[in-house]
């Protein structure tokens, strides 16, 4: 798979995150933005996705992606989306605190898969290291939004609840 194709899936990914945030958590929002954006990686880690609170945007990093797509198993690659999609949707419905989000996506994820092996789980629960152990993950406050940055958009989901950006 590469990102183009992983670009399509998004849109189906990001409308079983909704379901099961809606499902688990009792919460929704409409009107959100999905992107995808070139943020780097460094020698610390990196971003894997933000959410420009209050905003309406949510945007992946593709520098990442390009590295899980490249040395990991479609169960990963699909996993990691629905896990970055998940926490910075639970950012976007007003869970500001950081500790908090991992949290609720932690108990999303394990009420909706269940098996405690299953990639999403591992990744709420020990994050993209369990997978790239080489690599951290670097969270970043949700007020800061980077000027600048170039989103390309992604389409495909229901437009009527979202819109989405690649």
């Amino acid at each position: 798979m590469d990102l183009y194709g992983l670009k399509k899936l998004m849109p189906e990914i990001f409308e079983k995150v909704k379901r099961d945030v809606r499902k688990v958590y009792k919460r929704h929002r409409a009107g959100l933005s999905l992107g995808l954006v070139e943020m780097g990686m460094f020698q610390q880690g990196f971003i894997g996705g933000m959410h420009f609170h209050p905003g309406t945007e949510i945007v992946m990093n593709k520098t990442p992606l390009k590295v899980i797509l490249e040395t990991q198993p479609y169960e990963v690659i699909w996993a990691y989306t629905y896990h970055i999609l998940l926490h910075e949707y639970v950012h976007s419905l007003g869970v500001i605190d950081e500790r908090k989000c991992r949290e609720i996506t932690l108990r999303i994820s394990e009420e909706i898969f269940k098996e405690t092996n299953h990639p999403a789980v591992i990744l709420a629960r020990k994050g993209i290291g369990a997978y790239l152990p080489d690599l951290k993950m670097v969270y970043i406050p949700p007020e800061q939004k980077p000027e600048g940055i170039s989103i390309e958009y992604v389409y495909g989901f229901d437009s009527e609840s979202q819109t989405y950006f690649s």
